[in-house]
């Protein structure tokens, strides 16, 4: 397309892009001069070039005989009835549009015979020669004046008539209706101007600037300015000012210099403005949004000359159009610049109590009131402490800060205090390392026990995933101290929630720290079991679980004290005690309470913006589904939990997500990528933690194996056995490093080491209990047995592991059973439990499992028909029974109420359904949901299939 420069009246009308445009409107101008009418509507953004290209057909219309009326709306055309519009393109005459009939059907008769007039005026002014009607910004046109088009345009169909109308697409007004309706007519011709292309801006630029433009540069400015050719006009306008070149090096310059070239026009355009155009513009900057009640308090301007002044500002685009229109801070900053710092002071001062006293949100004072050189009255400083408090969110976090550092500034010796630990609680989701400074000088001010302790708890929060939880947990220590010196054996209730809060914290604090956990352990095996009948007991609970399942303590134990924790929800921030509770469900094989749980941190930490609790909830349940079996679930979670630690500054390095996504891919035959992935997280201070460590380690050790490093995956495993054993954790799931251990000492002829490992940890699979400890325990036992006995625990390990939600586990053991009767020379009986091995990891996904098994069963004489998966295959028991019963119509709460659980696990059962069925809702769920599940047949052991009964 070419770039078409035309003189008009008001200068040169520049058309970027648009000949083609030019040409067909021209087209459809000389066929209404022979005699046939037509509509034409123009639609598009502001600054599109609608205005332009009416303008340069308005010119050539003129010297093709045409007669040209021209009429733009304005959003004071607002009121329908008025007809200004027919009156300017029609003149005086057409002003009698009004009735005074009392009657529908006298206003309609009325109504008639006013058209027909306006019909009867266009006729005679087409009796001279074509006539062109032309009406820009349509859309604020009354509706009255383009009801009256519209019927001189259906009376005129073999007339010289040309009617050209424009629709600006990013506002609202009276006229749109009506335009809608003449687009249904055949001589109504739509033409939807769109951004214009690259190669016109690369002609604009290199006119403007003089020289052919880089790509990058043209791709830039059509990126800044969306193809819009005024924006673009003056964007080059500017650099051009700037002496901008268009190469590689002006890209960079790009961006500040639009914002700037934006704003600095702005005091230009007011310059000439009548006062109240100033006063206006200057309240809009201090506000930022257009409320006309909030414009006319601020600034005093009502009535007409308010109107006015908006129509101006519009006009000159110093407003950006939407819903809300609002001023950008770069013109908000123009208009405001040359205001002397008393009068904008006031000006800000009045803005904030117009604010306060109208009831608008604590925030947008707030806005006000962080601008001000002097907080002089009382409720300025609550306002500011009120809004930190608001939506949560980084953005919200980040305002929070701003809000109450001023308050911190302004606020008395009294009040800094309290302040202090408010700003360090807003600190703490953006900048950790600046809550702990806060919160250290309010420990250091504070002047007893009771004064330190709501402080210590925060700084021991703050501390997570830091360098200071050590210092923290020692603080919250010699808080506990001086809290049992100062209120006894018997506190009052306050007083012993208070420190039931403390003691919630120094656990959770030390938990994951290698350092310090044991003895923060130590000091809590005396301390009595809550009942959880309160906030702070529920959290003490929830901590306790959680060492009871480091401890190794029966499973039962742990999950009770959990169960404990989680029965009641709360709205309180910090979702650490709900994560950590619901992991150690998961560790004690309580998979659906589990998911429950975890379903509520990560609920939880979107709302009160917690990314670090986030992306951990997020980790913990891609590991757990993965240990169930569902394994695309797994990644979905691993992956966008990845996806939030390397975009977010604040989880930057967040190890979990990683060892969750390196553990999916080892499942899916990847190693190399799992390598990768997994490559940075043992930097830094990944070994000072008890969760992330062993996990790491573990997982290291299983790539190290894939790859055909045994050595150096035995050091890895062992090593994590080691640093195990000297935090004091003998929980045998955690990372149960002591399975492939003894496997690899086996296959290194370590038969000694190996049964050396296994005897030392069975006592703490006995202990935890879990039917995934006894399975893997029963394998581990298997690799350093010898003839029968290992088949017959292999066998033991299949039975008890298909009894639990441990479905890859139960996999990897009926491969090894498939394995090892084959290699005792039973190929019937290794060819049945290989054919099993095939269809479970299928079904889990665990396709590197799949791909050995059939290798196997190759070897051992078998073929394996292609497996007809059904996605029902993949629901667990519990997701099976609730969608059945979801199915037949049951409501939610109906469910949770039959099965004893909560309408939460319900719906995130159903979540995970739809997800695995991908289906959308209850409607679409399969009939095939009433019939039972596949059941698993027991283990043979070869010998004519002689079953195995599992061991009391």
């Amino acid at each position: 397309m070419a770039v078409t420069f035309d003189a008009g009246q008001g200068g040169p009308q520049r058309l970027a892009g648009r000949s083609v445009e030019l040409s067909g409107l021209m087209r459809l101008a000389a066929r209404a001069r022979e005699g046939t009418a037509h509509a034409v509507l123009l639609r598009g953004p502001a600054g599109i070039g609608r205005s332009a290209l009416l303008s340069a057909v308005s010119e050539r219309l003129h010297p093709a005989g045409f007669t040209v009326r021209h009429h733009t709306g304005r959003p004071g055309d607002r009121a329908t009835g008025e007809a200004r519009g027919i009156r300017a393109l029609l003149g005086p005459g057409a002003a009698a549009l009004r009735t005074a009939a009392d009657t529908p059907a006298a206003r309609a008769l009325d109504g008639y015979a006013a058209h027909r007039r306006v019909h009867a005026q266009a006729l005679a002014l087409m009796a001279e020669g074509p006539l062109a009607l032309v009406v820009d910004d349509a859309q604020w046109c009354d509706e009255t004046s383009l009801k009256c088009l519209d019927f001189v345009l259906r009376r005129t169909a073999a007339r010289p008539l040309l009617l050209l109308m424009s629709q600006r697409t990013d506002c609202d007004g009276p006229g749109i209706p009506v335009l809608a309706e003449m687009l249904a007519q055949d001589r109504c011709t739509l033409l939807e101007l769109g951004p214009i292309g690259d190669g016109a801006t690369a002609r604009l630029i290199a006119h403007a600037l003089g020289d052919t433009p880089d790509e990058r540069f043209v791709s830039r400015c059509a990126e800044i300015t969306g193809g819009n050719p005024q924006l673009l006009h003056r964007l080059l306008d500017g650099l051009r000012e700037a002496g901008v070149r268009p190469d590689a090096s002006g890209v960079h310059r790009l961006a500040a210099a639009g914002e700037a070239v934006a704003a600095s026009a702005v005091p230009a355009h007011l310059d000439g403005q009548p006062r109240p155009v100033r006063r206006v513009a200057r309240a809009l900057a201090v506000l930022g949004s257009l409320d006309t009640d909030l414009l006319t308090a601020l600034s005093g301007v009502t009535g007409t000359r308010m109107t006015a002044a908006m129509d101006t500002l519009r006009r000159n685009e110093i407003i950006v159009p939407g819903e809300p229109e609002t001023m950008c801070d770069a013109v908000r900053t123009a208009v405001l610049a040359d205001l002397p710092a008393p009068e904008l002071e006031e000006l800000r001062a009045r803005a904030a109590r117009i604010l306060n006293d109208t009831g608008r949100p604590a925030a947008e004072v707030a806005e006000q009131l962080v601008l001000l050189a002097e907080l002089d009255e009382p409720w300025m400083l609550d306002v500011l402490r009120d809004a930190a408090t608001e939506a949560p969110g980084r953005a919200a976090a980040e305002a929070a800060v701003r809000y109450l550092q001023r308050a911190l500034a302004a606020g008395t010796e009294a009040q800094r205090q309290d302040i202090r630990v408010e700003l360090a609680r807003a600190c703490a989701r953006i900048a950790p390392a600046m809550a702990l400074w806060h919160l250290r000088e309010a420990l250091d001010a504070a002047t007893g026990p009771l004064d330190r302790a709501p402080i210590a708890v925060e700084y021991g929060l703050a501390a997570l995933h830091t360098g200071r939880a050590p210092e923290a947990v020692r603080a919250l220590g010699r808080v506990l101290d001086g809290l049992h010196t100062e209120l006894g054996a018997d506190p009052a209730p306050a007083e012993r929630e208070l420190r039931t809060g403390v003691e919630s914290a120094f656990l959770v604090t030390a938990v994951n720290e290698k350092a310090v956990m044991a003895t923060a352990r130590e000091r809590a095996r005396s301390w009595p079991v809550p009942h959880g009948d309160s906030p702070a007991e529920r959290r003490l609970l929830a901590a306790m679980s959680t060492y009871a399942a480091l401890d190794g303590r029966p499973a039962h134990e742990a999950a009770a004290l959990a169960r404990r924790s989680l029965r009641v929800e709360e709205t309180a921030p910090s979702s650490w005690w709900v994560l950590g509770a619901s992991v150690v469900l998961g560790l004690a094989d309580e998979v659906d309470e589990s998911l429950a749980g975890l379903e509520r941190a990560l609920s939880g930490s979107r709302t009160h913006y917690e990314p670090h609790t986030h992306v951990a909830a997020l980790a913990g349940r891609s590991l757990l589904l993965y240990g169930t079996g569902d394994v695309t679930g797994a990644a979905a979670d691993a992956r966008a939990a990845v996806d939030i630690a390397d975009h977010s500054e604040r989880t930057a390095g967040s190890p979990m997500p990683h060892i969750a996504l390196s553990t999916v891919l080892l499942s899916q035959g990847k190693a190399r990528e799992a390598a990768d992935i997994l490559d940075h997280v043992g930097r830094g201070s990944t070994h000072r933690h008890i969760w992330e460590w062993h996990h790491y380690l573990y997982v290291q050790g299983r790539i190290r194996r894939e790859l055909g490093d045994l050595d150096g995956a035995l050091e890895l495993w062992l090593r994590c056995g080691r640093s195990l054993d000297e935090a004091g954790v003998t929980n045998p799931v955690l990372a149960p490093w002591w399975l492939p251990a003894t496997t690899t000492l086996v296959r290194m002829g370590r038969t000694g080491d190996a049964t050396a490992v296994v005897e030392s940890v069975e006592p703490h699979i006995r202990r935890w209990g879990t039917p995934r400890a006894h399975g893997i325990g029963l394998i581990a036992a298997a690799v350093v047995a010898e003839g029968r006995v290992r088949v017959d625990r292999l066998a033991e390990a299949v039975d008890v592991l298909a009894d639990s939600p441990a479905r890859l586990e139960h996999a990897k053991a009926t491969y090894q059973l498939g394995h090892e009767l084959l290699a005792r020379g039973d190929a019937r009986a290794a060819r049945q439990h290989l054919r099993q091995a095939i269809e479970l990891a299928t079904r889990c996904g665990y396709h590197a499992l799949s791909a050995v098994a059939r290798t196997q069963l190759l070897t051992a004489g078998g073929r394996m028909s292609q497996i007809a998966v059904s996605p029902l295959d993949s629901l667990t028991d519990s997701e099976r029974r609730i969608a059945t019963l979801a199915k037949g119509g049951i409501s939610n709460r109906e469910i949770a109420e039959a099965l004893f659980i909560t309408p939460r696990t319900v719906e995130m059962h159903l979540t995970n359904v739809y997800r695995k069925l991908d289906v959308r809702g209850r409607a679409d769920l399969p009939r095939q949901l009433g019939a039972p599940a596949p059941r698993r047949a027991p283990a043979a052991t070869g010998d004519g299939g002689r079953a195995v009964r599992r061991a009391g």
